[in-house]
């Protein structure tokens, strides 16, 4: 396929983001700042029919990669840019796409009135469009430039409210967090320029299949770490709680469809080159399984309602994790396809409780017997929960069961942490449930505001997203099938290209299984359980355990952070040793040294030149005899 034949829903991918941005700054900034947001959100409806008319094309068998240009080269090497429309991209992409839009539609909502109201949405236009490039990317120079761009963006939203010092901090930490991980995709990428000479996905494939692993592991190691970093996993996953500090709707698309994804997505991608070392897919599922269960038992401690949540998404980022790292690749997109509607879903409705409160965010202690008050949000919230702990038939179950199955069938610690993360999830999405919604407890008070339901652009994005809890399980076979699609490989037109390449990993997501959809469900019931007697029976519980050796240990994450500080502190040290020892002391005296030396070395040199016409006669006379005596010698 030559760029000419490219299909116009893939042009509009990136045009109508692109038209909306321009038009908004240049246009209806100075213009109509209010209404900045309305070209923008017919670009996500834009968007989403062409992420929806390429995703059937996919699925009909109409896959394509091309080149559009050639922006860097020396000789016969050099980088493209270009458009890789597969199974796995276009099954993230109509995701994000459908979960960014309503998204968007509710910011237009929730941040009307703030004096931000136009750099918002134009920044947060940018975020969705870094994703849009990220997901369409067919090389690994032009994925790491996006994921750049999807970082850059991300720090700019939750430092949004700047005036905040604990906004401003969270955007830094987020910011430096990511740096550490990027520069680990930056090796990776020069290593492979290195040693392959190529940077496009398929050819360095078909090198990888052909016996060429010169450096592999280390690249897989370093991919793993970026990974790491992007989709907050552990040992690099504390900045994102505190990343809450942006407004709701970021916390959503953050969360449920762009930047903590694309980690997961860059694995997907690199799966070949990781697969090839035996030893780098265990690496991955115990990172994944180790995330999954610490921030699961973690976020039923908390008490802020978005921190909870932040929690929770580090942990099925750990469960998807841990199914790609037991090879089953349709299991880990179907779990990221199904969370984003269900963890949207719940940051949203969180959204709208803490709006209707007056606040920017609200926690257990604010809140209380709001069912009545908010019966959409409720309901959506509930549709949301039972999907994210796994109950049949929602979406969430469907994707959960599936890795549960891999993670049992693999037995030994990957089959414990899979059935404890299904307790643990359980048990604080319905602790949050119950503190919110039910009962009205003494230590909830939430003085003289009188909670609301939100308005139609608030509450009508909740419910489809809700809908999407409940119904996205349907798409599972159409899942194994795009997935399916991008193992096999895309027989491409591109040179040095020898058709399509079977790829590793598990394209088809395993059969129903009686036992562990029996194992599943029990585990989710006792953590559901659990969360009843400690809230509704013994409704005081969640107050008495904190202010004590337990607490310090949960908010200090089991002593990481602890760590952490340590190491940050260390580092902060050193830059402080290297400023006012090496740099004030050292440096600046052996500069300063030196202009005082030459200085005295002029002074010296300086009676050889004591500016008298004979003396500078004499002195050429001489030069001159020496030049022509050695030359007549």
């Amino acid at each position: 396929m030559t760029p000419a034949q490219i299909p116009v829903e893939a042009w509009l991918l990136f045009a109508a983001p692109v038209a909306a941005i321009l038009l908004g700054f240049f246009v209806m900034r100075p213009l109509a700042p209010e209404k900045t947001h309305w070209p923008i959100l017919l670009s996500c409806a834009v968007v989403t029919a062409a992420s929806f008319a390429l995703t059937a094309r996919v699925l009909a068998g109409h896959s394509f990669d091309v080149n559009f240009w050639r922006w860097a080269g020396v000789g016969k090497w050099g980088v493209d840019f270009g458009l890789r429309v597969d199974g796995p991209g276009m099954a993230v992409l109509s995701m994000v796409s459908l979960v960014g839009s309503l998204i968007h539609v509710y910011a237009a909502g929730y941040m009307k009135g703030d004096p931000g109201f136009s750099r918002f949405f134009l920044v947060f236009h940018l975020f969705f469009l870094a994703m849009i490039g990220l997901l369409t990317s067919n090389n690994f120079v032009q994925l790491y430039l996006f994921w750049e761009l999807v970082g850059v963006a991300s720090y700019l939203l939750v430092g949004f409210w700047f005036h905040k010092e604990s906004a401003r901090a969270a955007a830094l930490k987020a910011f430096l967090v990511n740096r550490v991980g990027d520069f680990g995709f930056l090796l990776a990428v020069l290593l492979i320029l290195a040693y392959y000479k190529v940077a496009h996905f398929h050819l360095v494939y078909v090198q990888v299949a052909g016996g060429r692993h010169e450096m592999l592991g280390v690249i897989g190691v370093l991919l793993i770490w970026a990974a790491c970093a992007k989709s907050a996993q552990f040992p690099l996953y504390f900045w994102l709680p505190d990343a809450m500090e942006g407004p709701t709707p970021v916390s959503a698309l953050m969360h449920a469809a762009t930047m903590v994804t694309a980690g997961l997505f860059l694995l997907v991608r690199a799966w070949p080159l990781i697969a090839a070392v035996e030893r780098l897919p265990h690496l991955v599922a115990a990172i994944g399984a180790v995330t999954a269960l610490g921030a699961a038992v973690v976020a039923g401690t908390k008490k802020d309602l978005k921190r909870i949540l932040a929690y929770s998404t580090v942990s099925h980022l750990g469960l998807m994790m841990l199914a790609l790292g037991l090879g089953q690749v349709a299991a880990a997109l179907f779990h990221l396809f199904t969370h984003g509607f269900f963890k949207a879903a719940l940051f949203l409705c969180a959204g709208n409780i803490a709006h209707a409160l007056g606040r920017s965010t609200a926690g257990v202690d604010d809140v209380g017997g709001m069912r009545k008050a908010m019966p959409v949000t409720y309901a959506c919230f509930v549709a949301a929960a039972l999907s994210l702990a796994g109950v049949w038939p929602l979406a969430g179950f469907y994707s959960k069961d599936a890795i549960l199955d891999a993670a049992w069938r693999r037995g030994g610690g990957y089959a414990a942490a899979g059935l404890l993360v299904c307790a643990a999830s359980a048990f604080y999405i319905f602790r949050m449930l119950f503190l919110i919604f039910h009962g009205k407890r003494p230590q909830q008070k939430r003085g003289g505001e009188r909670p609301h339901e939100a308005g139609p652009a608030m509450a009508v994005p909740v419910v489809f997203l809700a809908l999407g809890a409940l119904a996205a399980g349907c798409l599972r076979h159409e899942i194994s099938n795009l997935v399916l699609f991008g193992l096999k490989g895309l027989p491409m037109g591109i040179p040095g290209m020898a058709g399509a390449l079977n790829l590793p990993g598990q394209p088809l997501l395993p059969e129903f299984d009686w036992v562990v959809f029996a194992l599943g469900t029990g585990m989710a019931a006792l953590g559901a359980a659990c969360a009843y007697c400690l809230t509704m029976v013994d409704a005081g519980w969640d107050w008495r355990w904190r202010g004590g050796a337990a607490e310090r240990v949960f908010e200090s994450d089991f002593g990481w952070k602890i760590v952490v500080d340590k190491i940050a502190g260390g580092v902060v040290a050193c830059a402080r040793l290297v400023g006012n020892v090496l740099d004030k002391a050292w440096w600046d005296g052996l500069i300063e040294g030196l202009a005082a030396s030459t200085r005295g070395l002029s002074e010296r040199l300086s009676i050889f030149s004591a500016g008298r016409l004979n003396d500078s006669l004499w002195w050429m006379a001489a030069g001159a005899a020496l030049l022509l005596g050695r030359t007549l010698r």
